[in-house]
């Protein structure tokens, strides 16, 4: 709607720095991940939700959830910056989806059999899981894939953010 009612295109002649309009987008996303985070988290451990890890595992939980956010935020803000309406709601949604849905969300790796376990396996919401998995049990065994994909999807996507704005730019 920004787009479509024109007041993205005023925010665009107005930020002398555009990449200012990103970083909005970002701190926009991070303060309704806090709230949603602490709601969600506040009403597991009133249901009776068992946590395993200590502080110092809740806090790396903590981070890596706001890493993938912020992967999800810049590739929310690639796809609107290049179609500039808000009818571009799908393309934001379906391959995140796809992504879920091709991981491990529900059953262990170990589980899944056929196409769907080596989808799963190479893909790096798999990895992003296991290593959320292992901080809330306590298990910090291996997170330096699970913190190197979530911080691999953010730079990608900060690059494709970017090209994005540029076009954007481009068509003001």
């Amino acid at each position: 709607m920004a787009f479509e009612g024109g007041f993205a295109r005023r925010l665009m002649l107005a930020a002398p720095h555009r990449t200012a309009v990103l970083a909005g987008y970002g701190l926009a996303a991070l303060s309704r991940t806090l709230v949603t985070t602490a709601i969600i988290f506040g009403v597991a451990l009133a249901a009776g939700m068992n946590v395993y890890g200590n502080g110092v595992d809740l806090f790396g939980l903590i981070g890596l959830a706001l890493l993938v956010n912020f992967a999800a935020t810049m590739w929310a803000a690639g796809i609107a910056m290049r179609f500039r309406s808000i009818q571009a709601g799908p393309f934001m949604q379906i391959p995140t989806f796809l992504a879920l849905f091709l991981a491990p969300v529900y059953v262990p790796l170990d589980l899944l059999r056929g196409w769907i376990h080596a989808v799963a396996t190479v893909n790096p919401i798999t990895a992003v899981l296991d290593g959320a998995r292992d901080l809330l049990a306590g298990q910090a065994a291996d997170l330096a894939l699970a913190f190197g994909a979530a911080a691999g999807l953010g730079a990608l996507f900060v690059l494709w953010a970017l090209r994005g704005l540029r076009r954007a730019e481009a068509a003001s």
